[in-house]
C-alpha cells in the first residue's frame, strides 16, 4: 500500500509532466496571438479592457471577472521582472499575463481530470493519456494561449464531477460560490450534484442559493461601475432570448456545413471515433469494468445545448470532455489489448 509520501510524489510527477506538455503545446499559440487580429477571438479585447478597469464592453463578457482581475495582478507583478526591450518576445505584458493564468488553470484542470479518470479506475497510463487528449485538443490550445476565460470555465466542471465522484459536499458547497463566477454556461453543471444521491444535497443547496445571490450581486455591482446604457436587460435572459431565435439557424450552421463538422472535429479529432467505440463496447457488455457514473450523462444534453444557443460549437463541445474522454479510452483500451476479447477483472485481457 502506497504511503502518502509515495501518493503526494507520484502526484508531482504527474503535474510536472502536465505542465511540460501544456507548456509544449500552448506556448506556440500564444506566442502567435495578435491583438490587431484576433482570428475568431474578439471577446479577448473585452477581457483585456477589463483587466485594466474598464467595464464598458460587451455584456456577454463584462461579468467573467475573474481571470481579467487575476491578470491584472499578474501583470503588475511581472511587469517590472521583463526588460522594455524584450516585452514584444512575449507579446507584450498583457498577453503574457493572461498565459500565466490560463496556462495554470488548464494545468490544474488536467491534474483534476487525471485523479478523476483514476477514481473511474483506468489505469494511471491510460489516464494520463486522457489527460493529454485533452490538452492536446486545438480547443485547449487556443484556450491556454490566448487571452480567454475558458481556462478557468473547464477548471470548473472537472472540479463539480471530480467531487461529485468522490461524493465530497463540504468541498462543492465552498467552492460553489467561486464557480459560478467562472462563465455563466457553468451555471447548468452546478446542478449535477443534486444527481448524485451520496451528496447532501441540503447542504449543496444552500451553497447554490448563496451561489445565485453572488452571482447576481457581482453582475449588479460591475453594472453600476461601468452601465451599458446600449443593453438594459439583464444578458443572461436576453442573450439566451436572442440565441434561441438563431437556434435553428446555428443547428444548421453547427451540423450541415463543413465549418460546423471542423468546429466538431476541433475538440477531440479522431478520439471522437475511439469514444464513439468505447460506446459501443459497453452497451454489448465487451466492457464490465470501466463503469460510468450515471450523473455524467447529463452533461451531454448540457454540452450539445449550448450549440444551438451558440455558433462557437467547439468551445462549447468541449465542456464534455469528462464524458467523451473516458469513453475514448475504453475503445484504446480495448483496441490496444493483444487479443480482441471481454475485459477481464484488471480491465485488460489476460495474454
Amino acid at each position: 500500500m502506497q504511503t502518502k509520501h509515495q501518493n503526494f510524489l507520484k502526484i508531482s510527477l504527474i503535474f510536472i509532466i502536465i505542465l511540460g506538455f501544456n507548456y509544449g503545446v500552448s506556448f506556440q499559440q500564444f506566442l502567435h496571438y495578435d491583438w490587431n487580429n484576433p482570428r475568431g477571438l474578439s471577446d479577448s479585447t473585452s477581457y483585456l479592457a477589463m483587466s485594466n478597469g474598464d467595464y464598458t464592453v460587451s455584456s456577454g463578457h463584462r461579468y467573467r471577472v475573474i481571470i481579467p482581475f487575476l491578470a491584472n495582478i499578474v501583470r503588475n507583478m511581472v511587469q517590472p521582472l521583463i526588460p522594455s526591450e524584450q516585452l514584444h518576445w512575449f507579446g507584450g505584458v498583457d498577453a503574457f499575463s493572461f498565459y500565466i493564468i490560463n496556462y495554470f488553470f488548464s494545468s490544474l484542470t488536467g491534474l483534476f481530470l487525471y485523479l478523476f479518470l483514476v477514481r473511474l479506475k483506468f489505469e494511471p497510463q491510460l489516464s494520463l493519456l486522457g489527460v493529454l487528449i485533452f490538452l492536446g485538443s486545438r480547443i485547449t490550445i487556443l484556450a491556454t494561449g490566448a487571452p480567454l476565460v475558458d481556462s478557468l470555465y473547464f477548471l470548473s466542471i472537472i472540479i463539480i464531477v471530480y467531487f461529485c465522484l468522490t461524493q465530497n459536499t463540504t468541498t462543492l458547497a465552498i467552492l460553489t460560490p467561486i464557480l459560478i463566477l467562472s462563465k455563466e454556461t457553468i451555471i447548468p453543471f452546478l446542478f449535477l450534484p443534486f444527481l448524485v444521491n451520496q451528496i447532501n444535497r441540503k447542504l449543496f443547496g444552500v451553497s447554490l442559493m448563496v451561489s445565485f445571490v453572488v452571482f447576481f450581486w457581482v453582475r449588479d455591482t460591475i453594472s453600476s461601475w461601468s452601465p451599458n446604457h446600449m443593453e438594459n436587460n439583464d444578458p443572461i435572459f436576453d442573450v439566451v432570448v436572442n440565441h434561441l431565435k438563431l437556434g435553428f439557424e446555428n443547428i444548421i450552421q453547427t451540423y450541415f456545413s463543413i465549418g460546423g463538422w471542423h468546429g466538431i472535429f476541433s475538440t477531440f479529432s479522431i478520439f471522437w471515433i475511439t469514444a464513439a467505440f468505447g460506446v459501443w463496447l459497453s452497451l454489448k457488455k465487451l466492457n464490465t469494468f470501466y463503469q460510468i457514473p450515471n450523473f455524467l450523462f447529463f452533461i451531454i444534453p448540457i454540452t450539445f445545448g449550448f450549440t444551438i444557443l451558440s455558433s462557437n460549437v467547439g468551445r462549447m463541445l468541449l465542456s464534455s470532455f469528462p464524458i467523451v474522454i473516458p469513453y475514448a479510452l475504453i475503445g484504446i483500451n480495448y483496441l490496444f489489448q493483444k487479443k480482441q476479447r471481454p475485459f477481464s477483472a484488471k480491465g485488460y485481457s489476460n495474454p
